[in-house]
């Protein structure tokens, strides 16, 4: 299967660009607030090499604290395979706009997180949940607002500043 013939990559193009945002993590028993963190994030997407897809993903925490990562994925018929040092994962389209992803961190294997991704009909927001589950238990919960601030990932700033 070409990359171009894969709904998954088709709505995986539909995400390139760069995005800003705000992750609120909630306790999964309480739903009181654990941890605020924003965001920029540059989507790659590349329709004849591998990896097939990169995100760099850029955080400011309240405290101060910076830190920038990226994480690449390589289709493979409709799943985008993730399997780096840090994480494993799979994301697929399950409808024109909504992407399912499953993934973990290798440091702490017991977690497992379920994330659905909402692109808005005209592109420009997306809205995320990730479920951390720990033994099949609710453990945390992500909610995740972000907004579409360029179509073309090359305007990722050399220099990051914090977002507004």
């Amino acid at each position: 299967m070409r990359h171009a013939d894969s709904k998954t990559f088709r709505l995986l193009e539909r995400h390139r660009g760069v995005w800003e945002g705000r992750y609120t993590h909630l306790d999964g028993r309480s739903y009181a607030v654990e941890e605020v963190q924003i965001f920029r994030i540059r989507v790659e997407v590349f329709a004849d090499s591998d990896p097939t897809y990169r995100q760099t993903s850029h955080y400011w925490w309240a405290d101060g604290r910076e830190q920038e990562l990226v994480y690449e994925g390589s289709l493979r018929g409709e799943q985008l395979v993730i399997d780096s040092e840090r994480m494993w994962g799979e994301c697929r389209a399950i409808s024109a706009d909504t992407l399912y992803m499953e993934y973990g961190y290798k440091a702490t294997p017991a977690l497992r997180i379920a994330e659905m991704i909402q692109l808005s009909e005209a592109g420009e927001q997306r809205a995320r949940t990730w479920h951390w589950l720990r033994a099949g238990q609710l453990e945390r919960i992500t909610l995740v607002r972000e907004y579409r601030v360029s179509d073309d990932p090359a305007s990722w700033p050399l220099r990051q500043q914090r977002p507004a």
